[in-house]
């Protein structure tokens, strides 16, 4: 009977505290969403328990026996039925148990820990958020013997803008996660470029205790959905010693790319596909708030022929697309005959888009611009036209040339050498009524350097004219440079007399040199 007592006494006893630890309920552990850096712990009032020992565990915490760290004793209050883990850091998962004195330890609960980031690096506005389950178990069994079985959550995404002052919005639900899985979630709702706070917080089926994770703050990516169009818009030499490249972007509203690229091509490569040109970078400008910019390339000599130039705008995503390719106006050309010159322009663009491009060909005089011929296109990348530059002679023996698009763009220019226009009356008669026709004198275009010499001769060879002096073109009342027909004073006999000029032009370098005959008449 004795044994019996104390067998039933014994069973009374144990029975009285499994109960009240099983009475001991701990609803959820939280970080605190106005604090941060702190971890909530909550449970409900039980009148028959004075105070709880908090357990905190750091590794296979489904396990009883590894709950040996007491972090805190808490006196149980009906006002204050929490407890806050100021130590704990809310990016690592901890998970907590309370208990009752030796009545053993509720089923245990940890945080959430919540990450956030691009799912593209950045490039696209998709936003990607990842965390760990939160551990709910729907009965009190834990520890007493039987399965542990978890709850089923539902989970709840927040959101708002950073430092807007602004409550937690509603952003998404995630229902019916498997116990134990770690959840993964994407979105591409939100604004470009802009930082947003986050936070999860778990909703039980059972109670309405809806812990928080950490908030965590992120960068939106840029969604770019076309590649930020790109073109050349003009190649001009300028000051015939560097060329100036113009490039145009596409309008836009975001920011559309970190940097612009202007690639060159190494001149004389007569491979026109745009993919076996050997392109370098030369150049590039930071992004700003125009479309519109505009490259110089000094390291080249604009007269030594083609120069390929590509543009690329480069963000961190790679994915916008390169420009047109588009070369200089490149003039040349050469003197045919006396006073005919050949010139040649080429211009190549890839993808051609100069078929349909018109030019003007002047001639500069004392940097004036005088044009020649208008409306001229390229066919086939080049085009070649004859120049007779007789009615050029009149501003000197160097024709200098020009090519200009519509579009505004200048060529390099060309100087090609001529010997002077000079013309020869074949008779003269010094009583004429015009007195253009009275003397005998090298009509001349323009005037000669120094060194000019012209020199008559009578029948016999006697040297009847000499001088250095060249005549003054249009004024005939000056007699310098001109024969009168007279020797010493006296008129000489109707008849031929011959003739030799000769002079240097364009600095020295050319010489010229004619002779002939001329009638004179009495």
């Amino acid at each position: 009977m004795y044994r019996l007592y104390l067998t039933l006494l014994f069973a009374f006893l144990f029975s009285h505290f499994t109960a009240n630890a099983q009475s001991l309920v701990f609803t959820g552990v939280s970080v605190d969403t106005v604090f941060p850096q702190q971890i909530k712990l909550t449970w409900l009032f039980d009148h028959n328990v004075d105070s709880i020992t908090v357990y905190k565990c750091a590794n296979n915490c489904d396990v009883e026996n590894n709950w040996s760290e007491i972090v805190a004793k808490v006196a149980m209050q009906a006002d204050n039925l929490s407890w806050i883990d100021s130590m704990a850091n809310p990016i690592s998962q901890h998970h907590y148990s309370i208990g009752w004195r030796s009545s053993g330890k509720s089923a245990p609960k940890n945080n959430m820990v919540l990450q956030a980031g691009s799912s593209v690096s950045g490039c696209d506005n998709v936003l990607s958020l990842s965390w760990n389950p939160y551990i709910r178990y729907v009965d009190f069994s834990w520890g007493q013997g039987s399965a542990n079985k978890m709850d089923t959550l539902d989970y709840c995404i927040l959101y708002r803008e950073k430092d807007m002052d602004t409550s937690f919005m509603f952003l998404d639900a995630i229902t019916n996660i498997d116990p134990a899985t770690e959840i993964y979630y994407e979105t591409i709702f939100l604004k470009n470029d802009t930082w947003y706070e986050f936070v999860v917080q778990a909703i039980s089926k059972t109670d309405t205790v809806r812990p928080f994770s950490n908030i965590v703050a992120f960068k939106t990516g840029i969604e770019i959905n076309d590649p930020v169009s790109v073109e050349i818009t003009c190649v001009s030499v300028q000051e015939d010693s560097y060329i100036e490249i113009d490039v145009l972007t596409g309008d836009f509203e975001e920011h559309p790319f970190q940097k612009l690229y202007l690639l060159r091509a190494k001149p004389g490569n007569e491979v026109w596909e745009k993919d076996l040109l050997l392109f370098q970078v030369i150049d590039s400008m930071e992004y700003n708030s125009g479309n519109v910019y505009h490259f110089i390339d000094e390291d080249i000599d604009p007269k030594s022929g083609l120069y390929y130039y590509m543009a690329v705008a480069d963000n961190k995503c790679r994915i916008n697309d390169t420009s047109n390719v588009l070369t200089n106006i490149y003039l040349y050309g050469k003197r045919v005959d006396k006073y005919m010159d050949s010139v040649y322009f080429s211009q190549v663009g890839i993808p051609p888009s100069i078929g349909d491009s018109l030019y003007s060909l002047y001639r500069i005089v004392y940097d004036k611009e005088i044009l020649i011929r208008d409306g001229l296109s390229i066919k086939n990348n080049m085009n070649k036209y004859g120049i007779d530059v007789t009615a050029f002679m009149d501003d000197g023996a160097a024709i200098k040339y020009l090519i200009k698009s519509y579009d505004g763009c200048f060529s390099n220019t060309l100087t090609i050498e001529h010997e002077p226009l000079i013309q020869f009356p074949t008779a003269f008669y010094p009583l004429s009524m015009n007195i253009e026709n009275r003397t005998f004198y090298p009509i001349l275009k323009f005037p000669p350097e120094n060194d000019y010499l012209f020199i008559i001769y009578n029948r016999w060879g006697q040297e009847v004219y000499r001088t250095t002096a060249p005549p003054v073109y249009g004024d005939y009342e000056n007699p310098q440079g001109r024969w009168d027909g007279t020797f010493r004073g006296k008129d000489c006999p109707a008849g031929f007399y011959a003739f030799k000029v000769s002079y240097s032009f364009n600095e020295g370098i050319g010489k010229y040199f004619d002779t002939g005959s001329v009638m004179l008449v009495r």
